[in-house]
């Protein structure tokens, strides 16, 4: 039995709207960029089931280093009159930041630094960005790694670029499209997740989206509950003690 999961998410950067669809432009350019890089290495050559058996067979890095050195980087840039982003086709393929071209203010935070710590499922991962989660609970094991990408200019105006990889233990692949309307201030995420098995596979996504937090920032996100980590299920946006999760400064405990 074939399954298929389709999902949606729409990000606003909250600037001026188009003109009109003619004049606006998209576009979608590749370049390699230098970035400040903490790398990781010594890749474990014991199975990784004596640790977790869900991620075989994946195995785990134990290498991270405590002086970064320039490195180079394939980034994919998309852009318009109003807003641009940029996307890691080596690093999980995810968005790497997004900002306002009038303001330069960046909606989505862009790190500037890689530092790759042990904090994923088979070890690396840095902050910063969107990054895109598929499979097993937690950071995926394609975080910090190369996934399959490429450009598309659309016939409505707009420009894409689309990643995705094989999730090994299930055999699933995921596929998610970034594209940038001509004529807009926003960007969408469209996601593909497709099991081409006869066994059923637990459909768990998740994408961190990370911006700068001060007091005024409230989180925007419908729907009336949310999963911990282990996928236990809480009260959003009001939790059981009375505490307005969706802002960010009600947020001081834990």
């Amino acid at each position: 039995m074939k399954k298929i999961l389709t999902l949606a998410v729409v990000l606003l950067a909250g600037c001026a709207e188009a003109t009109s669809a003619q004049e606006a432009k998209a576009k979608v350019t590749e370049e390699v960029r230098v970035i400040q890089t903490y790398p990781f290495s010594s890749p474990n050559p014991v199975p990784i089931l004596t640790e977790d058996y869900r991620l075989y067979p994946y195995h785990r890095f134990e290498g991270y280093a405590h002086e970064s050195q320039r490195k180079e980087w394939k980034v994919v840039k998309l852009e318009n009159e109003w807003i641009e982003l940029w996307i890691l086709p080596e690093v999980g393929g995810k968005i790497w930041g997004a900002r306002v071209k009038k303001t330069g203010n960046e909606f989505i935070y862009r790190n500037e630094v890689m530092k790759f710590r042990n904090i994923a499922l088979r070890g690396p991962w840095t902050s910063g960005g969107i990054e895109f989660n598929f499979g097993v609970i937690g950071h995926a094991p394609s975080t910090a790694s190369p996934v399959d990408y490429i450009t598309r200019e659309n016939d409505d105006g707009s420009v894409s670029v689309i990643v995705g990889a094989m999730d090994l233990p299930s055999r699933t692949h995921w596929r998610v499209e970034v594209r940038l309307p001509s004529d807009r201030a926003y960007f969408e995420t469209r996601v593909l997740w497709r099991n081409p098995t006869t066994q059923e596979q637990a459909y768990y996504n998740w994408m961190t989206a990370a911006a700068f937090a001060q007091d005024d920032l409230v989180m925007t996100i419908p729907g009336n509950s949310y999963l911990g980590h282990p996928g236990e299920r809480y009260d959003w946006p009001i939790d059981d003690q009375g505490r307005l999760l969706s802002a960010y400064k009600e947020n001081a405990f834990g």
